[in-house]
């Protein structure tokens, strides 16, 4: 079985089915151009870079490759404002300022922007080969603007629904999110429970009821999961939680410790760094935020008061507050260079199909 070449591949222009995850808050330009590089397809997820520094890393990633790779963003609804339940969890969080010594709590704001006109015109004018959206797929008259330029969009869905809806508002691919994934779900027309569905049932389900290719995702960390995601309908998969340990990937050393101490029973979907539900290794704030999402303004505006304290903890060699994305196959993560990564990832996966 030629499992490197389809439709997908052809459309996207990469050697193999490949794509690494956009991780925002994880994925360099150093880790996108060595995926591309190898074949596979490179992301960076833009939403939390201040504007300016977008065409600028964009920029410094056309430098270190020539091949294919995306751009990824936000979609979420504006956050609305609520003065007396933001009053009240500033009181929540006020304990844990006073722990770190940090004088003052800060006033609650965006610490990102939803995909919007300016970003689309930056967007059109850098004319990338992909750009894919986390959260749903933005406004009609936006899609039709990058479907001009003949720019490939790509979008999760976390149920057979979502996929169905991003079909039909023009998605070029889709991602099935399973519950195993690290980092933010990708939720965005089902409740989140509803969204709780493993990709080894979510897969096939998506499969059959979209007729565009379908991208698999959660929990895919070597050459088994490939294998098994691909005989499953899936023209590609994502993976994130595994290029976390290349020493290529912006993570902080002591992330990659926690990574190499959890067990598959370690992570726990959380809305406490964020406002919305994501899958991370467990800490104090997690534990401690459990059963409180009522309190929590709405996403991503939770992240300006727990970004001061994760900054302020982690220069005192403290994870409790810094939001350690994981996957549940965070143990089968390896500390290689995405370069051998993808290679083994490319041999391992060939001589399987090669026995099949």
């Amino acid at each position: 079985m030629n499992w490197n070449k389809n439709f997908l591949t052809k459309q996207l222009n990469i050697e193999y089915p490949i794509i690494q995850a956009p991780m925002a808050s994880a994925a360099s330009v150093e880790l996108a151009a060595a995926v591309s590089n190898t074949g596979g397809l490179g992301s960076l997820g833009l939403s939390y870079h201040k504007f300016n520094n977008i065409f600028k890393d964009y920029t410094k990633l056309k430098s270190q490759t020539n091949r294919s790779f995306n751009l990824n963003f936000f979609t979420h609804k504006e956050p609305h404002k609520n003065i007396e339940k933001d009053k009240k969890y500033k009181n929540l969080i006020n304990k844990y300022y006073k722990d770190l010594n940090i004088d003052k709590v800060p006033e609650i704001s965006k610490t990102c922007e939803t995909f919007n006109n300016k970003l689309l015109n930056l967007v059109l004018s850098m004319n990338p080969k992909v750009v894919s959206f986390h959260f749903g797929l933005p406004k009609k008259s936006i899609i039709k603007k990058l479907k001009e330029k003949n720019i490939f969009i790509i979008s999760s869905a976390t149920t057979v629904e979502e996929a169905k809806i991003l079909e039909q508002e023009g998605a070029n691919a889709i991602i099935a999110q399973g519950l195993e994934a690290g980092g933010h779900r990708g939720t965005f027309a089902s409740n989140y429970k509803e969204g709780e569905i493993g990709l080894f049932s979510l897969l096939p389900q998506i499969v059959d009821a979209v007729s565009v290719p379908i991208i698999a995702a959660g929990g895919i960390a070597d050459s088994r999961g490939i294998v098994a995601a691909i005989m499953l309908g899936a023209q590609a998969v994502q993976m994130g939680t595994a290029f976390l340990k290349c020493p290529e990937a912006s993570v902080h050393p002591l992330w990659v410790s926690a990574l190499n101490k959890t067990s598959a029973k370690d992570t726990r979907i959380t809305s406490a760094f964020t406002g919305r539900p994501a899958r991370g290794i467990i800490n104090k704030l997690l534990i401690e935020m459990e059963n409180k999402e009522i309190m929590f303004p709405d996403f991503p505006n939770v992240g300006s008061l727990i970004k001061p304290l994760a900054k302020e903890a982690i220069s005192k060699n403290n994870t409790d507050f810094t939001s350690l994305w994981a996957g549940q196959s965070a143990p089968m993560s390896k500390n290689l260079s995405a370069k051998e990564l993808m290679k083994n990832l490319i041999k391992d996966t060939s001589n399987i199909f090669n026995q099949l």
